[in-house]
């Protein structure tokens, strides 16, 4: 079964106040692995917890990589075993109790 999953990644301490690029080079990290994505504040990502967790592990060495010293990432996983979920399903059930 999927998990979805909330990714914030934060560099901090960069030669720039505009962390942009480096986020948009994180996320393309997640083309690499078999996970469907959705960018919004956060990165929500839906697949195998295995596989969500190397993707993470990617993402954070970009900013490493582009010069950061520091790099901050909250991860919320939604891992539900009673019935399937995915990135739809979340916002669907939501949007019919609206």
């Amino acid at each position: 079964m999927a998990v979805v999953a909330d990714i914030a990644l934060i560099p901090v301490g960069t030669s720039s106040t505009s962390i942009s690029q480096m986020l948009a080079d994180s996320v393309k990290v997640l083309e690499r692995f078999d996970l469907t994505y959705d960018v919004t504040s956060g990165t929500n990502v839906e697949g195998d917890l295995d596989t969500i967790l190397q993707a993470v592990k990617a993402m954070e060495e970009v900013p490493f990589q582009e010069g950061a010293d520091r790099v901050v990432i909250m991860l919320k996983l939604d891992d539900r075993r009673d019935k399937a979920i995915s990135l739809d399903y979340e916002e669907q059930s939501l949007e019919e109790k609206l």
